[in-house]
């Protein structure tokens, strides 16, 4: 087996993650997205056990309504009545920091999402993989190797 194969997600995944808790009102989870340029939050309880995630796009769908013409301070405080715990996924595809990162690329292309929270056996979340992370990795991988700019013999 290459290296590639059995390079472990811990490699690639985040571990400084942006999470938040079920009760952390929706305009304040729009701003840490913003804010830290992701697009999704794990939701953890008090213990840091994962029971949740939240999206960009659950987000919107929660803002934006063809039917309703609210400005974008009226939107803002609409989510603020709210909480991540009313729009949050609930059924989460994680994966283990050991699991080879073949592992995290076939799930996130078969249950077609973007990213994966990375969790310890007791289901704390410990990281988050995402598609770009495996695609940097994929980029690493290819990019040609730099050389003194000599030839060989």
């Amino acid at each position: 087996m290459s290296r590639e194969q059995v390079t472990p997600v811990e490699e690639l995944m985040s571990k400084d993650v942006i999470a938040v808790r079920p009760n952390t009102p929706l305009d304040e989870a729009l701003s840490l997205m913003l804010n830290n340029h992701v697009r999704r939050l794990p939701v953890v309880d008090q213990s840091g056990r994962l029971v949740g995630i939240l999206s960009d796009r659950d987000l919107r769908l929660a803002a934006d309504s063809p039917f309703l013409q609210e400005t974008p301070e009226e939107v803002l405080e609409h989510l603020a009545q709210h909480t991540v715990g009313e729009i949050m996924h609930t059924a989460i595809h994680t994966i283990e920091a050991s699991a080879p990162v073949v592992e995290a690329a076939k799930l996130m292309r078969v249950a077609r999402v973007g990213g994966l929270p990375v969790v310890n056996q007791a289901g704390d979340l410990v990281g988050i993989i995402t598609r770009s992370d495996l695609i940097d990795h994929l980029i690493r991988l290819l990019e040609p190797v730099e050389t003194t700019g000599e030839r060989p013999p």
